[in-house]
């Protein structure tokens, strides 16, 4: 992060660890060079007060106590951006908990999560372990959000390879500052999203982990540090209250937690989405089903991708294989019976 960019607080301790470096007569540039946030100049304030305690010189007694002032200057900085944070943590999950459906809820999710301070932010669901992207709010505009979930469509990646296995298996959130090199974050969402680190948490409902956030790029401190991870984590434990809440109240069938005992694949949609797919299983185009529904062709092809991420499958043809074969088997006798309404 360039100078400019940190706050006062993590600059003047830039600035003291290098002064130290220079009477301890090690290489400034060297000391410095991992400091960009809080996080990293307590760190590094850490280890230059141990050398300097260790090195005996006429001049090491005002630096140490440089070096002290430092970190409380920058511990002072922590705790006014910790309390920063509350009411706007608090509005944004007054707003999350006014939503009525579970759909409504994802989609608004990422907005929220962003609006902590983020760049962007992302929703997930977890299904079989699988990482299945459902939405997104970058500050850049809609086309990158598009692009970084479309480069996480099917075929989903499992997360046993990657970093976010610690936040299925262990239900704990996790912080990746080395997103660049690191080979177990996403391989087709990190070429895209070209995140330099990032945090990521874990929703759990029903007793499992059902999705997780993440987010990067935070606007104050250009990264993302330990007070990242823990305020995502907290939010996140509200999130899995919600969707709780909403599988408690018996709310009909489109809008059951994906993935939980009391859905099957069918109930990741939402009305028009069932409509649209309902359409599409009968061979009609977008102009066609659009016209059915009374709809614009591009909205259809929105409706059609969404359901195509939701499903895990990667054409239309599919989608409405996926739909025939819950038809046949409710047919059979089976207890699945999507609600329709007709065109």
């Amino acid at each position: 992060m360039k100078k400019q960019d940190m706050d006062p607080a993590v600059q003047n301790a830039v600035q003291t660890i290098v002064d130290a470096a220079r009477q301890l007569e090690t290489d400034p540039r060297t000391a410095a060079r991992r400091v960009g946030d809080a996080s990293s100049a307590l760190e590094a304030l850490d280890i230059t007060e141990r050398a300097l305690s260790a090195y005996s010189a006429p001049d090491n007694h005002e630096l140490l106590l440089d070096v002290r002032a430092a970190r409380a200057d920058v511990l002072a900085y922590e705790l006014s951006r910790q309390r920063s944070m509350l009411p706007m943590l608090t509005a944004a999950l007054a707003r999350l908990r006014a939503t009525s459906t579970i759909d409504d809820l994802v989609e608004s999710i990422p907005i929220e999560s962003a609006g902590l301070g983020y760049e962007r932010a992302m929703f997930s669901w977890v299904h079989n372990e699988c990482w299945v992207p459902r939405s997104m709010y970058t500050t850049s505009g809609p086309e990158e959000g598009r692009s970084i979930l479309d480069a996480g469509a099917p075929p989903y990646h499992h997360t046993r390879d990657l970093m976010e296995v610690d936040v299925v298996r262990k239900r704990r959130p996790i912080l990746v500052l080395d997103a660049v090199t690191n080979p177990r974050v996403h391989p087709a969402i990190s070429p895209v999203s070209r995140s330099n680190t990032y945090v990521a948490a874990p929703v759990v409902a029903r007793d499992h982990v059902a999705a997780f956030v993440h987010v990067d790029r935070n606007a104050a401190t250009g990264t993302t540090d330990e007070f990242d991870r823990d305020l995502l984590a907290y939010f996140c434990e509200s999130i899995g209250v919600m969707l709780d809440r909403f599988v408690a109240a018996k709310v009909p069938a489109e809008e059951a937690l994906p993935g939980s005992p009391v859905s099957d694949w069918i109930d990741a949609l939402t009305v028009r989405e069932r409509e649209v797919l309902r359409l599409l299983a009968t061979g009609l185009t977008n102009a066609q089903i659009g016209a059915r529904l009374f709809i614009s062709a591009e909205t259809t092809k929105t409706h059609v991708k969404k359901l195509m991420r939701k499903l895990g499958v990667s054409n239309r043809s599919q989608a409405g294989a996926m739909y025939h074969r819950l038809h046949a088997s409710v047919d059979s006798g089976g207890s699945a019976h999507p609600r329709e309404t007709p065109a």
